[in-house]
């Protein structure tokens, strides 16, 4: 009998939706195995002849995997962090373990391929084995919300007729509420999120590896995205904030003169080393209880 690559993409979206939340660094038991449709797509698989699965097929399959593996991380922990080699290296662990399917029995497979997915978080975010090497059968969950486009305006205080084009707003969400609101303006506003997918006026990615460019944006926003996680990594002392520090500096370089970079909360500790020829800084307390902050290039 014949898989096909619908079916295999089905399968695998079942997989991990039954996997999300569970704690893979359990030190009492397994908490995450193939569940009975991965089993029985594995071994339909090895049944199958090669030249009835296309690499077209293949680029397909490894896509939504790397797509769902990246997604069920990201809904766990959104201060998890993966780039670009990342992808590269999960989209090789997945397959391994399907060229395992003709040499190992499915609990060997199983075993070899969730082996390599630990070998990976310790490798990439150590942090997060750090908090989730203990016997809680659920991972550490981090609750992340996305914001409608009137409330973050409220927040951070903008006004979008002092709004200098053209915008971008950085960790704009998966429906990027503020981008489509501000473009529904008539303003030039653009979204980059990791969650999001190149398309229009919104990029997909990093934001510790995007290309900001050089007095490029008139006006940068970010709010509970870029700064929080800078905090976070800041405050788990993980190397990652030293990442953090630079992008800071290029974001503040893409900015044309007299562009403005509003977020929230505030990083008190690299905004005081900010030199007051090249830059204004103001800070606000907002309704949160933390303070906002807006930099405007001199």
């Amino acid at each position: 009998m014949k898989v096909s690559v619908t079916e295999l993409v089905d399968v695998v979206n079942q997989q991990f939706q039954q996997s999300l939340f569970k704690n893979l660094f359990c030190t009492v038991e397994n908490q995450i195995h193939f569940n009975i449709n991965t089993i029985k797509a594995l071994q339909l698989l090895n049944e199958q002849k090669s030249d009835e699965f296309t690499n077209e097929d293949m680029d397909v399959l490894l896509q939504n995997i790397i797509n769902r593996f990246f997604l069920t991380f990201y809904r766990t922990d959104p201060y998890i962090n993966f780039n670009a080699e990342d992808k590269l290296i999960i989209r090789q662990i997945y397959l391994l373990m399907l060229r395992d399917v003709s040499k190992f029995q499915i609990e060997e497979i199983e075993k070899r391929h969730y082996e390599r997915i630990c070998w990976f978080i310790r490798k990439t975010n150590p942090g997060i084995y750090q908090i989730n090497s203990n016997s809680d059968r659920y991972a550490k969950h981090f609750t992340s919300a996305e914001y409608s486009s009137a409330f973050q305006m409220e927040l951070l205080g903008i006004d979008r007729q002092h709004l200098k084009e053209p915008i971008l707003d950085i960790g704009c969400g998966e429906h990027g509420y503020l981008v489509r609101y501000l473009r529904e303006q008539n303003l030039e506003a653009f979204g980059i999120d990791r969650l999001q997918i190149d398309k229009d006026y919104f990029f997909n990615g990093n934001w510790l590896e995007f290309e900001y460019g050089n007095q490029r944006w008139g006006t940068i926003i970010s709010n509970l995205s870029f700064s929080s996680h800078f905090l976070h990594h800041f405050s788990q002392k993980d190397g990652l904030d030293i990442y953090y520090a630079k992008v800071y500096m290029k974001i503040l370089k893409s900015l044309v003169t007299g562009g403005t970079w509003i977020y929230a909360p505030s990083v008190t500790y690299i905004e005081n080393l900010l030199p007051d020829n090249k830059y204004l800084v103001s800070q606000s307390l907002i309704d949160t209880g933390s303070y906002k902050t807006v930099i405007r290039k001199l």
